[in-house]
């Protein structure tokens, strides 16, 4: 029986050691009931024949030569152009997207699919970036009926996370917290840290965390307690994440992905909350502490729409209907580009005008675009 609390306190000990990811993949394979699940970051530019796409990959048990082959060949895969148009937490399944008897006749069902046993997948990005998305995709085999929309929304549930638990192993250089988040191992890490306790207290901060409290760089310290500078007048959800993560690994939800900072100097910076309570792999910190890690890069920056989901607990719909207002559509021009019925866009922007405390679509709009960087994508 799927255990879902298990499985997400795998993932984060994941950001903690990287090496656990197969256990954490395995638990996700299972609870679909697929062949294998496969976690990574696909760089588009290199989708050319005999390139390998993956940056990073992350697998459960599986036949690495045909992982490999997978490398080589996944261009030619059917709707493979598409699968990175998919919105980040949308999953979708190969079976849904190409019949399955033409499916049957592509270079990629013949070469890869068949001899391995194989039918459908549920692929679902995690992030985009640039020329980057990350991916996590879970095959099944050729003796299971084709995914359903129970498999696709659960999948769609653990990917906020696994997006978390991706970028702080990618903040911390893949592996600098193998060492299970000991503080002299935090200490050497080019990244700020902070471990945070009841309260928002802040208990320890590592040597560029405190460089970054000494400058009153985005944030700061009050009576002991780490604040974010406000975005727009809005109060900084990076509060509400840490109160989420010192609840523990379900509580926290979708909360702590890429909360946005405004620098002194008005950069962007993000917060990546990982919740500690409570698991061995995370424990060394403490019991009741959240880390709370800053990414400085461009490329780590969140995208438009996790900063909206993560700033105001928006779905994935209400996130994009806003964006498109925000970009001067009207709801009948969003409901014709979704293909929806413009009641259902309205009624997402009832619950969008809810969530974010505004009153209309003029002040919404005018909060997405106080809130995030040039809108360049929905």
């Amino acid at each position: 029986m799927f255990d879902y609390d298990k499985t997400i306190g795998s993932i984060y000990d994941c950001a903690a050691n990287p090496e656990l990811w197969p256990d954490a993949l395995s638990s996700i394979r299972d609870a679909v009931g697929g062949a294998y699940a496969l976690v990574g970051f696909v760089d588009r530019s290199e989708l050319v024949y005999g390139k390998p796409p993956f940056t990073v990959r992350r697998n459960s048990t599986w036949d690495e030569s045909w992982l490999l082959k997978l490398e080589a060949i996944l261009n030619t895969l059917p709707y493979g152009g598409g699968m990175y148009d998919t919105g980040v937490d949308v999953a979708w399944t190969q079976l849904t997207r190409t019949d399955e008897t033409e499916f049957h006749t592509s270079e990629f069902y013949k070469y890869w699919v068949q001899p391995q046993g194989l039918r459908d997948t549920i692929n679902t990005p995690y992030l985009h970036r640039a020329n980057m998305t990350g991916m996590l995709s879970v095959p099944s085999y050729n003796t299971r009926e084709p995914y359903g929309e129970s498999d696709t929304r659960l999948i769609e549930k653990l990917t906020p996370h696994v997006r978390r638990a991706m970028m702080i192993n990618d903040l911390t250089d893949k592996g600098k917290l193998a060492m299970t988040l000991y503080r002299q191992v935090l200490d050497v890490l080019s990244v700020a840290v902070f471990v945070v306790g009841l309260g928002r207290r802040l208990v320890f901060t590592n040597a560029s965390g405190d460089a970054m409290l000494s400058n009153g760089n985005a944030l700061n310290l009050s009576q002991g307690t780490l604040q974010a500078k406000r975005i727009a007048g809005h109060p900084s959800a990076l509060d509400d994440a840490i109160d989420s993560a010192l609840k523990g690994d379900v509580a926290i939800g979708i909360s702590g992905i890429g909360v946005p900072l405004i620098g002194n100097t008005g950069e962007r910076l993000a917060a990546y909350v990982l919740p500690i309570a409570g698991k061995d792999v995370r424990g060394a910190m403490g019991l009741g502490h959240c880390a709370v890690f800053v990414a400085s890069r461009r490329e780590q920056q969140p995208m438009a729409m996790e900063i909206l989901r993560t700033m105001f607990d928006l779905t994935v719909m209400e996130t994009r209907v806003a964006l498109l207002l925000a970009q001067g559509q009207g709801p009948q021009a969003i409901a014709d580009g979704l293909k929806l019925s413009v009641n259902t866009v309205r009624s997402h922007l009832k619950h969008a005008y809810a969530k974010t405390e505004t009153a209309d679509q003029t002040s919404l709009s005018a909060l997405i675009h106080s809130v995030l960087p040039p809108i360049s994508e929905v």
